[in-house]
C-alpha cells in the first residue's frame, strides 16, 4: 500500500494526496517510459535539448531516478519554459514520494515534534519528501521563475504532513511574497497541524497573505470540520470584504448554517450577496423566508435567480411552512414575476420576466423553482403557467407538483386546456398527447382528493359543475386516438367516474389497443368496486353475450363472490371462451369460488395458450396461500397441483405460482410432490383426467406441465 493511503489516525494529518487525487498523468508518454531506467547523465542532456518534447520525455523517466541524483534536474524541470515539462515534473515528484518508505516525522510519539525535514536521523539518509521539501523552499527563496514557484508549491502540497515542519518555520523566516507561497502550500498540505499557524497568519497586517490564509482554511474544512468552522463564523466579521466573503463561501461548501441577524447584513452587500443569499437557503430563521420574498419584488438578473434558488431550498427543508407563508404575505408583483420567470405567457402583468442565461445555473431548474414557488404563493395564473410546463419534457414532474400544490384552483386552466386538445383529428395530437396524459392524471388526482377531504360536497355547487365539467372531458378522452390519452382517461374513470359509465368502459374492454383494452379491464374493476349493486345486475346482463363474457368475468371477480350460475358460468368460459376471456375467467373463479375452482384451474394449467397457464398458476398460488394451515383434501389437492407445477420445467410458469403466494422451497412435501408428478402420465382428455397420484382433475390430452 502507498503512503498516501496509511492509516493515520484522526489527527496526524494526511500525506501526499490525501486530501485529493493527483491530477491524472497525461496518457502520451506509456507507462513503460516512465518505469524504464535511465542513465541520468542522458537524462541530464534530454532536459536540456531544444525540443519540448523531448524534455517532457525525460521529466517523466525522473520519477524512477535515485533521488539524490535527480533533485537537481527535477528543479531544472520544475522551472522549464514549457508547462508540459513542469507538469510531468510534478508528476515526477509524486511517484518519488509516493515510493519512499515511511519516514520518521510519520513514527514520531504523540506529543513530538517531527524531526525538520532537511535531514534524516543521525546515519540515515534522508527521504524523498524531506530532501524534496528542503530543496523547494530553498529555491522558493533563491528563485524568481514563476513557472518554478507555482510548481513548488504544488509539490510541497502534495507532500503532505512531512512538509508541515518545514513550512511553518519559513513562514517565520520569510519576507514578502515568499510567505504567500508558504501559506498557500500550507493549505494545500491538507495537515490539521497546518491550521494554528494559517490561524495566526490572519492577524497580520498584510492583505494578501490573510486572504491566502482564509482560503487555505476554507479548503480543510473536510479534514478539520469543527475546527475550520469556528475560524470561518469569527471572520464573517472580519475588516477585510473579501475574507468576509471567502469565509462566507467556506462555511457554505460545508453547509453549516449561520444565523440571521450575521446574515441579514450581509445581503445587503453587492460583493456578499451571491453568498449570503446561498447561506439563506441554509438558514434556521423564520426571519430568512420573509427577507427573500421581499427582496424578489425588486431584484434584477442575477440576484433574482439567486434569490429563487435560496428560497426554492427553504421551501424544501424544515422552513417550509414559513416559506409558504412569506410567499403567500408577499406583494402581488412577486407573484407575478415568478409566473413570469417560470415561462407564462406574456401579457400577465408585473415586472419583465429575468433571463435565466449567463447566470451559472441551468435555466431549467430555474424555471421549474419559479414556478414551484409560484404554485405555493397561489399566484394568478401560475395554474396557465403550469399547465403551459407540461408540454416540455423536462418541466412535466415540477408542473404536475404545482397543480397538485394549486388544488382545485388548478381545474379550470386544466379543462381549458383539454376542451382545446381533445378532438378526433389524429394531426391535432401530435406533440401534445404525453402533456394532454399527465394534464388527465394530474387533474383527476386532484378531484379524488378534494372528494377525500369533503371539498366537493353538496354546499359547494360550482366545485361540483367543475367536476362534472372533468368528468365530461375524461369521457370524451376515453374514445381518443392516442393510446396515451385514452389509457390515462379510463383509469381516471375507474377513480371518479360513476355507474353511467359502465358501458363506456365495457366497450373499451374490446378495443384494438391492446394496453387500452387492459386499462377498460382495471377501469371496470375499479368502477365494480365503487358501484357494487349495479355492477351485479350489469354482470348478469354481460354473461349472456359472447363479446361480453371477458367483462362479465372482470365484474364478478372484482365483486369477489359468486353466485352458483355465476360459477356454471365461469367454468364454461374456462374452457370455451376466446383467450382474453379464458384468462380473466380463470382468475375470477378463483377469487369468486375459492377450492371448489381447483378443477378448473387442473385443466387450465394445461391450457395451450401461455397467458391462461400463467393465470391459472398465479391463481393457484394465491388460492394455495389462502387456505388454512391444518391439513386437509383441499389443501393436498393445491399441494399436488403446485407440485406439478413445479416439475412443468417452466420458469414463468413457477414464477406466476410463486408471486401468486405458493411458498415454493426443496424440503417435503414439494420435493416428493415433485418426484410423483415428474413422470410423463398418458392420460385420456376430455374433464377430470386422473393424476398421476390418482387425484382428479390432472391435465388433458397427456400434456405434461
Amino acid at each position: 500500500m502507498s503512503r498516501a493511503f496509511d492509516d493515520l489516525g484522526p489527527f496526524e494529518g494526511p500525506r501526499a494526496g490525501d486530501a485529493g487525487s493527483w491530477p491524472a498523468e497525461p496518457e502520451s508518454i506509456s507507462p513503460s517510459a516512465r518505469s524504464t531506467p535511465m542513465p541520468i547523465a542522458a537524462i541530464a542532456a534530454a532536459l536540456s535539448a531544444d525540443d519540448a518534447e523531448e524534455r517532457r520525455q525525460a521529466a517523466a523517466r525522473l520519477g524512477r531516478a535515485d533521488v539524490v541524483e535527480a533533485l537537481p534536474l527535477l528543479l531544472r524541470a520544475l522551472g522549464d519554459p514549457d508547462w508540459r515539462v513542469r507538469k510531468e515534473a510534478t508528476y515526477a515528484c509524486h511517484r518519488l514520494i509516493q515510493a519512499a518508505p515511511t519516514s520518521a516525522p510519520a513514527q514520531a510519539a504523540e506529543g513530538e515534534r517531527p524531526a525538520s525535514p532537511g535531514a534524516g536521523a543521525e546515519g540515515e539518509r534522508p527521504s524523498a519528501p524531506q530532501l524534496l521539501v528542503a530543496a523547494l523552499l530553498d529555491a522558493l527563496q533563491k528563485s524568481e521563475d514563476v513557472g518554478l514557484r507555482n510548481a513548488a508549491i504544488e509539490v510541497l502540497g502534495y507532500c503532505g504532513r512531512d512538509a508541515t515542519p518545514a513550512l511553518v518555520d519559513a513562514l517565520g523566516a520569510l519576507a514578502g511574497d515568499e510567505r504567500k507561497l508558504v501559506v498557500d502550500a500550507l493549505g494545500r498540505t491538507r495537515d490539521p497541524a497546518a491550521l494554528d499557524p494559517l490561524y495566526a497568519a490572519l492577524a497580520e497586517q498584510d492583505d494578501n497573505l490573510r486572504q491566502s490564509a482564509i482560503e487555505a482554511i476554507a479548503g480543510m474544512g473536510l479534514i478539520a470540520r469543527e475546527r475550520v468552522t469556528d475560524i470561518l463564523y469569527e471572520r464573517l466579521a472580519d475588516r477585510d470584504r473579501f475574507v468576509r466573503l471567502t469565509a462566507l463561501n467556506g462555511l457554505n461548501g460545508l453547509e453549516a448554517p449561520v444565523p440571521w441577524r450575521v446574515l441579514s447584513s450581509l445581503i445587503d452587500d453587492p460583493i456578499l450577496r451571491p453568498a449570503a443569499l446561498v447561506a439563506a437557503a441554509l438558514a434556521e430563521s423564520p426571519e430568512a423566508p420573509r427577507a427573500l420574498c421581499g427582496a424578489l419584488a425588486t431584484a434584477r438578473g442575477g440576484a433574482f435567480a439567486q434569490l429563487v434558488r435560496a428560497l426554492a431550498r427553504l421551501a424544501e427543508g424544515p422552513l417550509a411552512p414559513h416559506a409558504v407563508d412569506a410567499l403567500r404575505a408577499a406583494p402581488p408583483e412577486v407573484g407575478a414575476r415568478l409566473v413570469q420567470a417560470a415561462g407564462a405567457a406574456p401579457g400577465s402583468g408585473g415586472a419583465e420576466p429575468p433571463s435565466w442565461r449567463g447566470l451559472g445555473a441551468d435555466p431549467v431548474s430555474g424555471r421549474a423553482q419559479a414556478l414551484l414557488l409560484a404554485a405555493m404563493a397561489r399566484a394568478p395564473g401560475a395554474a396557465d403557467a403550469a399547465v403551459q410546463a407540461m408540454i416540455e419534457p423536462a418541466l412535466v414532474e415540477t408542473a404536475q407538483r404545482a397543480l397538485g400544490l394549486l388544488g382545485a384552483e388548478a381545474l379550470p386552466s386544466v379543462l381549458s386546456y383539454l376542451e382545446r386538445h381533445i378532438d378526433p383529428d389524429p394531426d391535432l395530437w401530435e406533440g401534445v398527447d404525453d402533456a394532454t396524459a399527465a394534464l388527465l392524471d394530474g387533474a383527476v388526482a386532484i378531484a379524488e382528493q378534494g372528494a377525500r377531504e369533503g371539498a366537493l360536497s353538496g354546499e359547494q355547487p360550482a366545485v361540483e359543475a367543475t367536476l362534472a365539467e372533468l368528468l365530461g372531458a375524461v369521457r370524451r378522452s376515453v374514445r381518443s386516438p392516442s393510446t396515451l390519452v385514452a389509457t390515462s382517461a379510463l383509469y381516471g374513470l375507474a377513480k371518479i367516474g360513476a355507474a353511467v359509465d359502465f358501458p363506456l368502459v365495457v366497450s373499451q374492454t374490446r378495443a384494438i389497443s391492446l394496453p387500452v383494452a387492459r386499462a377498460a379491464e382495471s377501469a371496470l374493476a375499479g368502477l365494480t368496486e365503487r358501484y357494487p349493486e349495479t355492477a351485479r345486475e350489469l354482470a348478469r346482463g354481460l354473461a349472456l353475450a359472447e363479446d361480453t363474457h371477458l367483462a362479465a368475468a372482470i365484474v364478478i371477480e372484482a365483486l369477489g363472490d359468486a353466485e352458483p350460475e355465476e360459477i356454471a358460468f365461469l367454468t364454461s368460459v374456462a374452457s370455451v371462451g376466446d383467450v382474453r376471456a379464458r384468462r380473466a375467467a380463470v382468475t375470477a373463479i378463483a377469487a369468486a369460488a375459492g377450492v371448489s375452482a381447483l378443477d378448473v384451474l387442473s385443466l387450465s394449467l394445461a391450457d395451450e395458450e401461455r397467458e391462461v397457464r400463467l393465470a391459472a398458476a398465479r391463481a393457484l398460488g394465491r388460492l394455495y396461500a389462502s387456505l388454512p394451515d391444518r391439513a386437509s383434501d383441499e389443501r393436498t389437492r393445491a399441494r399436488e397441483l403446485l407440485g406439478l407445477v413445479r416439475a412443468s420445467g417452466e420458469p414463468d410458469l413457477v414464477a406466476a405460482a410463486a408471486q401468486g403466494g405458493a411458498p415454493f422451497r426443496s424440503d417435503p412435501p414439494w420435493g416428493d410432490a415433485a418426484e410423483r408428478l415428474s413422470a410423463p402420465v398418458a392420460v385420456d382428455g376430455g374433464e377430470g383426467a386422473a393424476s398421476p397420484s390418482g387425484t382428479a382433475g390432472g391435465p388433458p390430452s397427456g400434456k405434461v406441465l
